[in-house]
This record gives structure tokens, sequence and C-alpha cells, in this order.
């Protein structure tokens, strides 16, 4: 009787830890951990995009895949089973992940279709969506050489001025994409 009530107790004194330590993150804490997490995602999907869209471009070859690797690796576990999985089951859960792609790739066009037309876009183009002949990223300093002068844009500017623009449109395109919690 005495260790049960001895368990009790430090349950009890666990669970007072626990809720101390979630009422010591205040509100605002946590809403804007969950916008800086918005703002992260949004930056890795538009890096990632290109990829993407080329990965879900030709439904076949992708869908083929699945029927050139047939390894023996691929198991399903269940309890107190090793399954390999058919033919079926790989080609559902490849059209299931292809559907899941394109579906993302369509929702990254809507959300960069209704930031284009913002000043500054052109940092998100040179930024994300265009690459060096190298295949390498343009850094802030030459975006900033490519944009100044250009149309819309002063003789003068500098490097922080781009990356405002950046920052700006990425929060913009982070509430497309993820809601309120980007906000």
């Amino acid at each position: 009787m005495a260790v049960t009530k001895e368990i009790k107790e430090t349950i009890s004194v666990t669970i007072d830890e626990v809720f101390k330590k979630m009422n010591s993150i205040s509100w605002l804490d946590r809403q804007k951990a969950m916008k800086d997490e918005a703002f992260k995602n949004t930056e890795k999907i538009l890096y990632c995009y290109n990829i993407l869209r080329e990965h879900v471009a030709d439904e076949k070859e992708y869908l083929s895949v699945i029927r050139k690797a047939k390894s023996c690796s691929v198991v399903r576990y269940s309890k107190n089973k090793v399954e390999k999985p058919d033919e079926d089951q790989l080609l559902s859960d490849r059209i299931a992940s292809y559907n899941r792609s394109k579906s993302d790739v369509e929702r990254i066009e809507k959300a960069l279709k209704k930031i284009q037309v913002k000043k500054g876009f052109e940092v998100i183009e040179y930024r994300y969506l265009k690459r060096k002949p190298n295949d390498d990223v343009y850094t802030f300093e030459e975006i900033t050489d490519i944009l100044a002068g250009q149309q819309g844009y002063n003789e003068n500017l500098n490097e922080k001025t781009v990356r405002n623009y950046k920052n700006a449109l990425v929060r913009d395109m982070a509430v497309f994409l993820f809601g309120s919690d980007a906000i």
C-alpha cells in the first residue's frame, strides 16, 4: 500500500511540473514559435519547389518507379507479423504519394501567383526559383547587383532592402500556405 501512495505522489508531482512548464510559456511565445515555423517551412518549400514540380511533371514516370524497383527490402510491419507488400498496395501507396505531391505543387503555385504582383517578387524568383548555371542559389549580394537600376528598383538598391522584400513576401506566402498559424 505504501508503494502505491508513493507512486501516486510521484505522478502528481510530475504532472504539476509539466503544467508549470506549460504555463511558464506564454500564449504569445507559443504563437511566435508557430509563426517562426511557418516562415521556415515556407522557405524550405520554396527551395524545393522546382524539384517537387519536376517530380510530379510526369505521372507515368512517377508511377513506373514501383514496377522498376521491386525490392525485397520493402516490408510492412504489423503486430506479430512482417509482410512484404503486394504490388497493388505499393502502387496504391505510390499513387497517394503522387497525389499529395501534386496537390502541394498546386498550392505553392497558387501562393506564388498571389504574391507575384507585389514589389520584390523578383527577389523570390532569384533566391528560390532560379539557379545559377552551376545550380547554386543566388546570394543576396548577387540579387542586389542584378536588380539595382532595373525597372521599379533604385540604382542604389542595397542588400538590406532585398532581404526585407524577401522576408515580407515569404511571410505573405506563409499565410497563403499555412493560414492563421503563420500570423
